[in-house]
């Protein structure tokens, strides 16, 4: 995807997988290409199976902390106050970002315990 390394293609699809050295930056790069864009959040668990976290929020950013292994999904409008939301997922073991055959990015994928998180970038 964009010129990284490591990338795969299915369907039209780019997908990179990203080593956990370089979550940081990846994930603050992801954040300048889509902040605003539209998102829907779902969490897939093997005990409870797949749940709809949210849907229509813009994207604020998302981040990662290596003190405490953390990545954050900030999401609300700029000024909103009222409708924000901040998903934090501990314990990730993979992080993919995945783009169309436009280059655009989809999807971010975070593996972690007993499952995973699929933030949706939308297009409108």
């Amino acid at each position: 995807m964009n010129g990284d390394p490591g990338g795969s293609t299915s369907g039209g699809n780019v997908g990179s997988t990203v080593p956990p050295e370089r979550w940081a930056e990846r994930l603050q790069r992801f954040t300048d290409r889509n902040a605003s864009r539209r998102t829907t959040i779902e969490i897939d668990q093997t005990d409870i199976g797949a749940q709809d976290l949210e849907s229509d929020y813009p994207l604020r950013g998302v981040s990662y902390d290596d003190r405490d292994g953390r990545i954050e999904i900030m999401l609300g409008g700029l000024g909103d106050v009222e409708s924000h939301m901040t998903h934090s997922i501990v314990g990730a073991s993979e992080v993919t970002i995945l783009a169309g055959a436009d280059g655009r990015d989809e999807l971010l994928r975070v593996v972690h315990p007993g499952g995973q998180t699929l933030l949706r970038v939308l297009d409108y």
